[in-house]
């Protein structure tokens, strides 16, 4: 942002600070995006003052790039906060969410998601971390927080998995969705992986009634057939928010699984057939610059292949190399070796070719770019 001279631009235009009463302003200046709103301080010093003020700025747009590391401390841990942005405003980022934690009633906070700002916490007893009370999902620079309750579920045996996602784009809606899916045994002791949807919207949890034998009547003909091979998704971070759904990696399925926010699978998305992986390969999918994106080590760990999913939804959709990453000549080193893990992928960048990294032995958070093969 350039202010030089904006007396020189702005102040035939500008009217006084004083015209409008401070609360009706706040008011209009929290409609704007963060650009615009932080161009306004050239308008006058009052308005300056204003935007500034620590009371007034979480009202405010704000723009917040970065990540919440949490240390390995079981359920909670300790969080702190990377800012990518050092020269924005000062950030009100409360990393112990003492917001939350110190709330009445409030037992075991659990991080389990996060989705375009909002992070998702579950909210378990004490005495009994399988005990779901229900859920938190809150935005941490604004401070403000919503409680869900839990899915009216039957306690699972510590056996059965289960995976919480949080989907929420302000772009579509101010509303968000949490996606559940749970390892429930039927009467046959087959393992189903059951669907549980919460919208903000209208309060209520909605559920998926499963059939096996509608399932095996359909056999071949409905999407969910991963669900009655009782094939459960990776839980976050691999996952990736495109075109209203959330696409997840599931357990030794050489496809990615599209879901809509009641949880139903809505299309199945092979793989590139040359990144076909087994069981000792990290795979990773992500969105950025609004494309649908796959990553792929290398079996040595030497190689990182980023892929992106062209004409998506269409007869001609296809999946395109972008590059691969060599970790010996950036790094000096594989991703692991030795059973031993050295680096592995943060997330990609929402807007640019750019890839996260985190280096465990140096405890260090690492970005490196992608360049777009011909």
């Amino acid at each position: 942002m350039d202010c030089r001279n904006p007396r020189r631009r702005l102040a035939a235009a500008a009217p006084p600070a004083g015209a409008l009463p401070d609360d009706a302003l706040v008011e209009i200046l929290s409609y704007l995006p963060v650009k615009p709103l932080h161009r306004f301080k050239c308008v006058a010093r009052g308005w300056r003052d204003l935007i500034d003020d620590p009371s007034i700025r979480r009202k405010l747009a704000q723009t917040v790039e970065g990540f919440f590391v949490m240390d390995d401390g079981g359920d909670w841990g300790s969080f702190s906060f990377v800012n990518l942005l050092a020269r924005s405003v000062p950030l009100d980022i409360d990393p112990s969410f003492s917001f939350l934690t110190s709330l009445p009633g409030i037992e075991t906070l659990a991080f389990l998601d996060s989705c375009n700002g909002l992070l998702l916490f579950e909210h378990r007893r004490k005495s009994a971390p399988r005990c779901v009370l229900g859920y938190i999902v809150c935005n941490p620079v604004t401070k403000e927080w919503g409680s869900v309750p839990n899915c009216g579920c039957r306690p699972l045996r510590p056996v059965y998995g289960r995976s919480s996602y949080l989907v929420f784009d302000p772009a579509v809606s101010p509303h968000f969705h949490l996606i559940l899916f749970r390892d429930e045994p039927d009467e046959a002791s087959r393992i189903l992986v059951m669907p549980h949807a919460y919208s903000s919207e209208t309060g209520t949890w909605s559920h998926i009634h499963t059939d096996w034998n509608m399932q095996q009547e359909q056999e071949g003909q409905s999407e969910e057939w991963w669900r009655y091979q009782g094939l459960s998704p990776v839980q976050s971070p691999r996952r990736a928010l495109v075109n209203g759904m959330m696409h997840l990696i599931v357990m030794y399925l050489q496809n990615l699984v599209a879901v809509d926010v009641q949880g139903k699978t809505q299309r199945i998305i092979p793989v590139p057939d040359v990144a076909r992986w087994d069981a000792f390969a990290y795979v990773d999918v992500a969105q950025s610059q609004g494309r649908l994106h796959y990553l792929r080590e290398s079996i040595q760990g030497d190689t990182l292949s980023i892929w992106v999913l062209k004409d998506y939804g269409t007869d001609t959709q296809e999946w395109v190399l972008l590059d691969t990453l060599n970790f010996l000549l950036l790094f000096g080193k594989r991703s692991y070796s030795c059973g031993q893990r050295e680096f592995r992928v943060v997330a990609i960048h929402p807007d640019c070719n750019v890839v996260f990294l985190a280096q465990f032995s140096e405890l260090k958070l690492i970005s490196t770019t992608w360049i777009v093969k011909k």
